[in-house]
Order: structure tokens, then sequence, then C-alpha cells
């Protein structure tokens, strides 16, 4: 058997403080996931993986210190195709790179 998961979550964190030179800043963080059709095979014996579908995970970050304000941006999309490599790709600040990760539990390897 296998279960199909499709949904959506989002989440905002803000913060505010002293920097260690003494200047105040304040940050605003939000993100939001969107996964579509992914498919994870179910089993009470052996270690799954999802074998189909797409994790897009967006990101960003506004920080204001002593009123100068920067952002970030990064977004991710993970597609799993029924091999035991997922794909990945990192768009952070406009700059692309594409990825690959060994499943189960490898780690990102952007080479």
């Amino acid at each position: 058997t296998r279960r199909t998961v499709n949904g959506t979550s989002q989440g905002n964190e803000t913060a505010t403080g002293t920097t260690r030179d003494g200047k105040s800043f304040s940050s605003v963080r939000t993100a939001s996931d969107t996964t579509t059709a992914l498919v994870i095979p179910v089993s009470a014996t052996a270690q799954t993986y999802p074998t189909a579908g797409i994790v897009v995970r967006r990101m960003k970050v506004i920080m204001t210190i002593d009123g100068t304000s920067s952002s970030r941006e990064r977004r991710e999309v993970i597609t799993y195709d029924g091999t035991s490599t997922a794909k990945m790709q990192i768009t952070a600040d406009g700059a692309t790179k594409n990825c690959t990760i060994a499943l189960p539990r490898g780690r990102p390897n952007c080479a």
C-alpha cells in the first residue's frame, strides 16, 4: 500500500533585539511549503521514501538593523521520480543550482 500527500503550510516569525555591536535590529521570517502528489509506500518491514511527487519550500527574511533593511529569499524544489535519488533545485537570491539527494536520508549534493 501507499499514502499520497497533498497540502500546504506556512509560518511567520518576528524577532527584535540588539546586535553584538549594540545596534537595534528586527527581523521578519516567512516560510511556506507546498506538497503535491507525494507518494510514500507503506511497509511494516522496510524503510521507505517517496517514489513520486514534488515538495516546494519558499523562505524569505527581511532584516532591519538601525533602520537599514535588507532581504534574502530562497526556494527549494524537491522532485521524487521513483529512483533512489531525488532531484533538488535551489534558488537563493536569484541564483539557481541543481542538486541530488540520495534517499532515504542523504544530504543535498550540489557538486
